[in-house]
């Protein structure tokens, strides 16, 4: 008898990174009315604990892990925390990213952090979790990179390189823990409503908006998406409506990337 949707994550344990605003905040709470139990992992303790605060008053099940990603000694503690307190981890996912510096001249401190939050931190992350995923019989990693992971990004190529990365790195442990019965997929978004979304397009607010007001005209839809859009297919992903998909990276943008 299959699980109903609104509880197709009913009894699993599912972690979260960058799980405490926009596109992660919106996912943390779908997978909690879903049934499962969020571990939300942010940098931001306040926005973290306020959030397990409201899911756990809306009668789900949450628990709050403040960790920056850059900090891998961090990575392997929380996630064996919680990997050793549950006896497995069901589903991690790797949302969490950053905005990149613009066009080519980049420094190495530029390069440095962006690859640290946007690359390394979900492959450190994947790694310290496989030992975990693999107890679960419904295991599901899911990995958050970006339309500028398909085709070319105009503004920071160095995004587009991180994305790529995190697209391919997401296709290879497919392929390679598919025997293990663990699946990977990667979610590409378009422009979504998020506090990070002006940043993309200029530090100003009203070159931010003008280039977004450009961007629009080539997004099929004519809109920009919504984090609940992204986490509707994040929950798909992570529950067994999914069970036989696995290596492919969508993209949720509005029809950008079909130009």
């Amino acid at each position: 008898m299959s699980m109903s949707p609104q509880k197709s994550l009913e009894g699993r344990v599912a972690l979260i990174t960058g799980g405490a605003s926009g596109m992660g905040k919106s996912s943390s709470e779908l997978f909690a009315e879903a049934g499962a139990h969020v571990v939300v992992i942010d940098r931001d303790r306040e926005a973290t604990e306020g959030l397990v605060a409201e899911i756990e008053g809306a009668g789900g099940r949450a628990e709050a892990a403040v960790l920056d990603l850059t900090d891998l000694d961090g990575i392997a503690s929380t996630v064996a925390d919680v990997g050793e307190r549950h006896g497995r981890i069901d589903v991690l996912f790797n949302h969490a990213g950053s905005v990149c510096a613009p066009g080519t001249g980049v420094t190495e401190a530029d390069w440095e952090i962006a690859a640290a939050v946007n690359l390394k931190a979900p492959i450190f992350m994947t790694q310290a979790a496989l030992p975990y995923l693999e107890k679960s019989d419904h295991a599901s990693l899911i990995y958050t990179a970006s339309i500028a992971g398909l085709v070319a990004s105009p503004n920071s190529p160095l995004y587009s390189a991180l994305k790529g990365g995190v697209v391919q790195y997401a296709k290879s442990i497919a392929y390679s823990q598919g025997p293990n019965g663990i699946r990977a997929n990667v979610i590409c978004p378009g422009t979504t409503d998020t506090p990070m979304l002006p940043s993309f397009f200029s530090k100003d607010k009203a070159e931010a908006e003008a280039g977004m007001a450009r961007f629009l005209e080539k997004v099929p839809l004519r809109r920009i998406g919504q984090p609940d859009e992204v986490a509707q297919l994040a929950l798909f992903l992570a529950g067994d409506a999914s069970s036989y998909l696995t290596g492919v990276a969508i993209p949720v943008d509005g029809g950008y990337v079909a130009g």
